[in-house]
């Protein structure tokens, strides 16, 4: 379902604010939205911050920095109708330095794939992350056959270090073809060097954003994968958290001509297992959102 956008009086050019203050003062102005409601909205949420909080962000007072209140920009962009990660992208650097921080560490890969370590290590990225997702929307496109065809991936991504600029993507099948899945820039990036091991089904490239980030500063950056045209019908999507996340979502659409029988909604966090079947009614997607997870597994599988 795509987040509804509000219109107001304040023309079309009012959702290109550079900056976070700016463009949060344009998202409440055109909600109509007063910052009690926003408020009450948050603390519904989970993510409660005070009016007075609210009020130093709209001024450039004080900006978003903690986790949770990370998250919570996560869904003022929902409650205010903006584009996901419409404001997170727009936050600067950190106000206040302070000391040296230890880069986080990444988790291992699946033991199962034992390539995509080796294919990581070839691009250059190590245990180590000078870049961490905040959110990633990952869309999949299942053609008539049942063939999925197409993986547009979204992240919005903080910097941990200075001069940060690579972002790893890393794609495996289970029943590989042979033939080469193909990366691509959207918006906010460029694809660099890749790595295909066409027989096993894995592939790898780092995408790099438009410009290196100073610590702390965030971007959005949007690229696509097209899969190998003579792949067999995969029934399942997964999405594997190096690190925590304020938002995962997954969204599967399939095409009318092939509807899923069953479709399941599944999380593996910290050694435990969650699913659930989901009824499609009328609809020929399901997305899989979950908040505030991981390392860990995440996916979707169907059954024709």
């Amino acid at each position: 379902m795509a987040t509804p956008q509000h219109r107001g009086q304040g023309g079309p050019r009012e959702l290109d604010d550079a900056l976070f203050p700016a463009a949060l003062r344009t998202a409440v102005k055109r909600s109509g939205r007063s910052l009690e409601s926003l408020r009450r909205r948050l603390a519904e949420r989970g993510t409660p911050v005070s009016i007075a909080t609210l009020s130093y962000w709209q001024s450039g007072r004080s900006q978003p920095q903690r986790a949770g209140s990370l998250e919570a920009v996560a869904h003022l962009e929902e409650i205010l109708g903006v584009p996901r990660g419409h404001l997170l992208s727009k936050l600067g650097p950190r106000r206040r330095p302070g000391p040296p921080r230890e880069l986080p560490r990444a988790a291992d890969l699946p033991v199962e794939i034992p390539l995509a370590t080796q294919a990581m290590q070839q691009l250059g990225f190590g245990a180590q992350l000078e870049l961490v997702d905040l959110t990633v929307h990952d869309t999949l496109d299942v053609d008539a056959q049942g063939v999925q065809r197409v993986r547009t991936i979204r992240n919005v991504v903080r910097a941990m270090r200075d001069g940060a600029q690579r972002i790893p993507a890393l794609l495996a099948t289970s029943q590989p073809s042979g033939e080469r899945a193909e990366f691509a820039a959207v918006s906010g990036c460029q694809v660099g060097r890749t790595i295909s091991h066409d027989a096993e089904g894995v592939f790898a490239a780092e995408i790099i954003l438009d410009r290196p980030l100073r610590v702390d500063e965030t971007a959005a950056a949007e690229h696509r994968v097209t899969l190998p045209l003579d792949l067999e019908p995969e029934q399942s999507i997964e999405y594997f958290l190096l690190h925590r996340v304020t938002e995962l979502m997954i969204w599967v659409r399939f095409d009318p001509a092939r509807l899923p029988v069953t479709v399941e909604t599944y999380s593996i966090l910290e050694g435990m297992t969650t699913s659930s079947l989901v009824d499609l009614g009328d609809s020929t997607s399901v997305q899989h959102v979950v908040h505030r997870v991981g390392p860990g597994r995440v996916g979707i599988r169907w059954s024709f």
